[in-house]
C-alpha cells in the first residue's frame, strides 16, 4: 500500500516558501488574486491556446465572456486571466472591449497588385479578409456589386503606409489569371 500524504504539511510548506520569496498567501496557494502576478506565469500552448483563441473570436461576436468561455470549453476565470495577461480585452463597466493589438500578416489585393502586409489589430485584417472573400465570390459569379463596399477602402500597415484595396474588375481578372495563394499562406497571426 502506498504512503499516505500529509496534505496539511504540504500546504504549510507551500505557504512558507511563498513567504520566503516575498509572495502573498494567495500566490503561495497557487491562486493569485486579481492584480497579483501568478507564481508561475504560463503561456498556454497547443490545444489550450487554440481554445482560448476560439473563445476570443466568440467574445468578439457575442460580447458575452461567460458564453464565449462555455462555447470554447474553457473556464470563464481562465479566459479572463488570459485576456488580462495578454492585454487582448478589458472591461469598461459591464462591457468587454477588445484591445487586441497583435500584428497580423495577411496578403491583400491592392491597386499595386498582391502585397503581403503586416497590420496592427483585428479590424484592418478583418477588412482585408472580407475584401478577399468578396473578390473570390466576384471571380466566381462576375457580380461587380460585391466590390462596391470596398471602393476607396484603405488599410495602413505597421510602417504607416496606406494601401488602397483593388476594386477594378479588369485588374482583378488579370491578378486571378496570374495565379495566387491559398488562405493558409494569406493569413498569419504574429507573436
Amino acid at each position: 500500500m502506498g504512503r499516505s500524504r500529509d496534505y496539511h504539511a504540504e500546504y504549510r510548506r507551500r505557504i512558507e516558501r511563498a513567504a520566503v520569496r516575498g509572495l502573498s498567501r494567495s500566490q503561495g496557494r497557487g491562486h493569485a488574486r486579481q492584480g497579483e502576478a501568478t507564481v508561475r506565469p504560463s503561456k498556454p500552448a497547443g490545444e489550450a491556446r487554440e481554445r482560448l483563441e476560439a473563445a476570443l473570436r466568440i467574445l468578439r461576436t457575442k460580447g458575452n465572456q461567460r458564453d464565449a468561455a462555455r462555447e470554447a470549453r474553457v473556464s470563464a476565470e481562465r479566459l479572463r486571466r488570459y485576456l488580462a495577461d495578454e492585454k487582448l480585452a478589458e472591461r469598461r463597466g459591464r462591457i468587454w472591449v477588445i484591445t487586441d493589438r497583435r500584428h497580423r500578416e495577411i496578403v491583400a489585393i491592392t491597386t499595386t497588385g498582391r502585397a503581403r502586409l503586416t497590420v496592427t489589430a483585428f479590424e484592418p485584417a478583418s477588412l482585408i479578409g472580407r475584401h478577399l472573400a468578396a473578390v473570390t465570390t466576384f471571380l466566381d459569379t462576375n457580380d461587380a456589386s460585391l466590390l462596391a463596399p470596398f471602393i476607396g477602402a484603405t488599410v495602413k500597415d505597421v510602417r504607416g503606409k496606406t494601401h488602397i484595396l483593388e476594386t477594378s474588375p479588369n485588374a482583378l481578372y488579370r491578378l486571378a489569371a496570374a495565379g495566387g495563394e491559398g488562405f493558409e499562406q494569406i493569413y498569419r497571426l504574429i507573436n
